[in-house]
């Protein structure tokens, strides 16, 4: 079997997955899924009908979507789709289901656009007019209405006092047909009643404007103006003489009348100092844990099989502060990739390139990371951090192993019994054709021909010439983007963070302790 030569953790994220524990119409799913995986449609489609009829789940009711799609049976596929993709996570989901639904929706959109629509408009409204498409009576004929292409479908129409017509027409993939329908009315039939058209009354000529005679007006007597008596002389006024300028009077000062009203002198009171910000300290030094989280939902992008795997390990860091806000961190750190057995084989390979693989590498990783520090109070109790790092990893030791497997259930010496099956409940081959029947499976016919009980596969450097094995990765390169995090300083010389980010690795996650020196 040959796998892609990928980084390692490419190659981790796909390796491990957990157990499956076999429920109602399981065995059925996991081999109709098997069979659609290998294109046997025929075979996969009522192996997946009997599973979803007794245990509905997204991950088998995709694969036999995809079936219906490739069986021309479009309209069962998309009712599939958009069943699953309404689907919220439910309990008992694994992530094969969560990777189902996300799916379920863009092939649901996708299918929509294949799947051809008939909209029968009549030329001129029919009384009591019915349409039927396939013996089916359509409520609303002028509105599109869906079929699966290549199909012949028998339209027949009739109506009150008009001859049944009936054709046939095939859609194909993203047609859009209306068809005119057009009904001849019956020999001696009556025609429907026209409508009375209501007649506008004449139009009255304008009337023509009649002159008015000028009235004489009469003319009025103006009374002769009153004559007023002459006024009497008017006395001067007398003007005072203006005031010469005011001299500004002097107060007088106020005299104590008692012991308690005697001045006091203003005292002018100092504005408060606001406290000053703590302390900046420039150089730290840290430890903590160290992490990484590949999800399952990351195995796809090899091949099939794995599970969710968590990496420990801690690190230990020196940090500087560059300017009032960045700070430049260079760590080393601890990593423990020990894996448990799990079955993989790359994306596109048939069920009898499984192997069991297993690993119990350790590596150490060196790295440097620019941190951008935002305070979130005055006093810089809390700060809130962004930043993104590289660097560079060591396998210093540890081995990865792989073996060829076989079906469990299958029978030792009936060949038959060797079929495709779930591939959590696959075992180790002893060796070639052992046990007996396992040619298939167990065999010398490939470059996994020594992939027996105790092969370790080397490295990216040690591999022999012209043969792609040499998984194993020996120096590696990793890089973190973005990374954030949540600074918490209590006291003036010692800091918590706590940061997630996401790596080639996986996701990251690390909570550690700093301090000041």
């Amino acid at each position: 079997m040959r796998l892609p030569i990928a980084s390692l953790f490419g190659l981790l994220a796909v390796l491990l997955a957990p157990p499956v524990f076999a429920g109602p119409g399981d065995k059925e799913a996991n081999q109709g899924m098997n069979a659609a995986r290998g294109g046997f449609c025929k075979r996969a489609i009522p192996l997946l009908e009997s599973a979803e009829s007794q245990r509905h789940r997204p991950s088998s009711a995709v694969p036999l979507a995809d079936c219906y799609v490739k069986q021309g049976e479009l309209l069962k596929a998309s009712e599939i789709y958009h069943k699953v993709a309404s689907e919220k996570k439910a309990p008992g989901y694994n992530a094969r289901d969560v990777a189902a639904i996300t799916s379920a929706k863009k092939k649901a959109a996708q299918l929509d656009a294949r799947i051809p629509t008939l909209v029968v408009t009549p030329a001129e409204p029919y009384e009591g007019l019915v349409v039927e498409i396939d013996g089916e009576v359509i409520s609303e004929p002028s509105a599109p209405h869906r079929f699966d292409p290549g199909e012949v479908l028998v339209i027949v129409a009739r109506a009150e006092g008009h001859e049944e017509t009936s054709q046939k027409i095939t859609l194909k993939e993203k047609q859009r047909r209306e068809i005119k329908l057009r009904l001849k009315p019956k020999p001696g039939g009556k025609k429907p009643p026209e409508k009375p058209v209501a007649k506008k009354p004449p139009e009255k000529p304008p009337e023509k404007p009649v002159a008015k005679k000028p009235v004489a007006k009469k003319p009025v007597a103006k009374k002769p103006p009153e004559k007023k008596p002459p006024r009497a002389a008017e006395k001067p006024v007398a003007k005072k003489p203006p005031r010469a300028a005011e001299k500004p009077v002097a107060k007088k000062p106020r005299v104590a009348t008692g012991p308690d009203e005697r001045p006091k002198p203003a005292v002018e009171m100092p504005e408060p100092t606001p406290p000053s910000p703590r302390r900046q300290r420039d150089v730290w030094l840290g430890a903590g844990f160290q992490g990484f989280f590949i999800p399952q939902l990351m195995f796809g992008l090899l091949g099939e099989g794995g599970r969710d795997v968590l990496v420990p390990g801690g690190d230990i860091s020196l940090s500087t502060r560059l300017g009032r806000r960045f700070d430049l961190v260079f760590s080393v750190a601890y990593a423990r990739f020990w894996m448990d057995e799990a079955p993989f084989k790359p994306k596109g390979h048939p069920d009898t390139d499984y192997e069991i693989v297993e690993s119990d590498l350790q590596a150490l990783q060196a790295g440097v990371r620019l941190v951008w520090n935002i305070p979130l109070d005055r006093d810089e109790l809390f700060a809130f951090r962004v930043g993104a790092g590289l660097g560079v990893g060591w396998t210093f030791t540890g081995d990865l192993y792989r073996t060829q497997a076989y079906p469990g259930d299958a029978v030792p010496g009936d060949p038959g019994s060797f079929v495709p099956g779930d591939p959590y409940r696959y075992v180790k081959c002893r060796g070639p054709n052992n046990p007996i029947g396992s040619f298939r499976y167990c065999n010398e016919l490939d470059y996994d021909a020594d992939h027996y009980p105790g092969y370790v596969e080397p490295s990216w450097f040690t591999r022999p010439k012209g043969r792609p094995q040499g998984l194993r990765p020996l120096v590696y390169p990793w890089l973190v983007l973005p990374e954030i995090g949540l600074a918490l300083r209590p006291w003036d010389r010692v800091a918590f963070d706590l940061r997630v980010g996401a790596s080639v690795t996986g996701l990251l996650g690390g909570l550690g302790i700093r301090f000041a020196l």
